[in-house]
């Protein structure tokens, strides 16, 4: 049972939060406190997994109680989420993250929101809480063999030396594996909320004309839902729970999303210079992995002017690389991409700089780096046979040249028009337990001419394929519902159609794959959000290549 503390000075606020977490969390317990006094209090007694604090609340405000819970050794590892009636209240955002809160949400409270957040702070506790366990436990441990082993000798010294550092990889591989345990949870809640924004604004964009001013707030909608996909796809990326899309990537879209995230967190005393061709081609990448390159280089530079500012130069352009240019440079002649990112910053000493690539070198400080950035970047350029190059003077600033070989305009299957959208009047059973999938997967269906049934309930789909197999000529089902998975459900199917033509869906699921759906029987596997003309496609395909073999 999962036990959560809302605090809050309104008795009616209250009373919608502890209502909201029950319908989206069913094994939780909620406790309440109507003043900062008395919420203390119950955090310090009652221990909760994770507290919801609201800011403005007369007597002690929402900023002093968390600053005193986050100070206290006995509330300090509890997760909060602090909240606030005001949406664009920046300052106190910052200042909330700054006492120590691990989360922020804006009133009125999006119900989704407030359960995703609500389940990531409770994974983020039960995974810290397993750490302390277990490093707990090898703390016993190793202090037990302190006090046996009495003798003070050269092999006992060696020994302990060994059990540190097996104990520092134990742990170290257990924070790993709760950090991709959370991502895929993360990716799996994240994904689903995605899924109508960017589908309905899809299908606005089809009923707006160009010409109409609200196409393009549809356009910028559905774009900003899209990089939210890609974000969620790097997470995953980073936790190797998702394998690299390598296709022709235009640098110079990827280059500008980074430098417009960029504005909005480096601070004014830091000017940034751009230079950009768009005519530059596309190069053979993982997009995802581009971008983290680029926020990588970007980070780094800011965190060296970050004192005393600076000029922040940004350069892309189009080479053709030959001997005389190349000199002493170890890469092949040939059609690259050029992007340099310079500083004006602190430097790097000459006595570092042959090391900077090396796994866990860094020269910041255990807040601010890991020491695997540019090892990540170093591997990143290798894979796609590019190379990366570094020149830094002390005192002036930090210069990296990236070189990526591009594509000719002619091979890169690029296509800047809208796909045509293939369509159909077949029947397809529709099953996703969250309504607000299927609302829309039904919308885009029925966009494309299809006749859907929509069940919530995949015992009630069965039942229903059952009595009536003719009536269908496709099942699209979700992965993971209460019940009947669907991988269970596509086995019963099969059962009394051996032939039927079946789509799964996820929107994340560490055990399903391309593979995984074909060995079950399924004919195309989906992860979420799906976009229109990837489904038309798929379905499309599916039920053309079904007719083919009757």
């Amino acid at each position: 049972m999962n036990h959560i503390l809302a605090i809050d000075d309104k008795h009616d606020n209250l009373v919608t939060v502890k209502a909201l977490l029950k319908l989206f969390i069913s094994d939780c317990n909620v406790i309440t406190a109507l003043s900062g006094d008395e919420g203390i209090q119950k955090a310090r007694s009652e221990q909760p997994d994770t507290i919801l604090l609201d800011i403005h609340m007369p007597g002690m405000d929402g900023f002093e109680v968390c600053k005193q819970l986050k100070t206290s050794m006995e509330t300090a590892h509890i997760p909060i989420i602090m909240f606030t009636a005001i949406r664009t209240d920046s300052k106190s955002r910052v200042k909330a993250l700054e006492q120590g809160a691990d989360a922020f949400l804006s009133k009125p409270i999006d119900e989704s929101e407030l359960a995703a957040q609500v389940k990531a702070m409770l994974r983020i506790k039960r995974a810290e809480d397993k750490l302390r366990n277990e490093k707990d436990h090898l703390e016993k441990l190793v202090a037990q063999r302190v006090n046996d082993l009495s003798i003070a000798n050269e092999q006992l010294v060696m020994e302990m030396k060994e059990r540190k550092i097996l104990e520092k990889q134990l742990i170290q591989a257990q924070k790993m594996e709760a950090v991709g345990a959370l991502a895929g949870g993360i990716a799996h809640d994240f994904n689903n909320i995605l899924y109508p924004i960017i589908g309905f604004a899809e299908l606005l964009k089809e009923d707006i004309e160009q010409q109409d001013p609200m196409y393009e707030s549809a356009e910028e909608i559905f774009q900003a839902a899209v990089r939210a996909k890609g974000l969620v796809k790097q997470i995953l990326t980073f936790s190797r729970q998702m394998d690299q899309e390598i296709k022709p990537v235009r640098i110079q879209s990827v280059l500008k999303e980074a430098l417009s995230l960029t504005h909005s967190i480096i601070p004014s005393t830091i000017i940034i210079e751009e230079k950009i061709d768009n005519n530059c081609r596309p190069v053979l990448a993982d997009q995802t992995q581009i971008h983290q390159v680029i926020m990588n280089l970007i980070t780094n530079a800011y965190h060296a002017m970050q004192d005393k500012g600076g000029t922040l130069s940004v350069c892309l352009e189009q080479m053709k690389l030959s001997k005389d240019i190349l000199k002493n440079k170890r890469i092949l002649p040939g059609d690259y991409l050029y992007l340099s990112i310079m500083d004006t910053g602190s430097g790097i000493p000459k006595d570092i700089l042959s090391n900077i690539f090396d796994p866990y070198f860094t020269t910041k400080g255990a807040d601010k780096g890991t020491g695997l950035g540019l090892s990540v970047v170093h591997g990143i350029i290798k894979n796609t046979h590019g190379e990366i190059f570094v020149e830094s003077t002390p005192g002036k600033g930090t210069c990296f040249e990236v070189y990526l070989p591009s594509l000719k305009e002619n091979n890169a299957e690029l296509s800047l028009k809208n796909p045509v959208l293939l369509k159909g009047n077949e029947r397809i059973l529709l099953v996703d337990d969250e309504p607000h999938v299927s609302k829309i997967e039904t919308r885009m269906l029925e966009r494309l001419g299809y006749q859907v049934t929509e069940k919530n309930n995949p015992i009630e789909a069965l039942d229903l394929f059952s009595q009536q197999p003719d009536q269908y000529d496709l099942l699209m089902t979700d992965l993971t519902m209460p019940g009947l998975t669907g991988k269970q459900l596509s086995r019963k199917v099969l059962g009394i159609n051996p032939v039927f033509p079946i789509i799964i869906c996820t929107g994340f699921s560490e055990n399903m794959d391309e593979d995984e759906a074909e060995r079950i029987g399924a004919k195309a596997f989906l992860m979420k959000p799906i976009v229109l003309s990837d489904m038309a496609q798929v379905v499309r395909r599916i039920l053309d290549n079904h007719s083919l073999t009757q």
